[in-house]
């Protein structure tokens, strides 16, 4: 399965997201657990593309769900530059709750940043 949705870049856009992923991956017989996990990583990606993205070229999100065998991917892109949060005691823990979750890349480029995020969907052999 593949499939793909565009969000404004709001902070709204995460729980528009976390419905059109759940309702993907129902289909799937997925573990409750491995989506829940996989929804949290990639509602803290769109949060951080909302933002971190400067200067966006397009006031857009993308996310992109790909399911192969047990495993889903699922990247998060923005359109914009990236600026380093400021540091505080109270932030920054963006990526380490999002590798709690899944294995996650980052990519970086003068267009956008790219987020992926993999989970294994079923934590227990089926």
């Amino acid at each position: 399965m593949t499939t793909g949705w565009t969000y404004p870049a709001l902070p709204v856009s995460a729980a528009r997201m976390r419905q059109d992923v759940r309702a993907a991956l129902a289909a799937l017989d997925a573990d409750p657990d491995a989506v829940d996990d996989l929804l949290v990583a990639t509602s803290e990606a769109i949060n951080n593309a909302v933002e971190h993205a400067q200067r966006p070229s397009r006031p857009e999100v993308r996310v992109g769900l790909r399911v192969v065998g047990d495993t889903a991917c699922v990247s998060v892109r923005d359109f914009g530059t990236w600026r380093e949060g400021s540091p505080s005691r109270d932030r920054g823990r963006g990526v380490a709750l999002m590798q709690a979750y899944g294995r996650v890349r980052t990519e970086c480029t003068a267009q956008g940043t790219t987020v992926t995020i993999e989970r294994r969907l079923h934590d227990r052999p089926r």
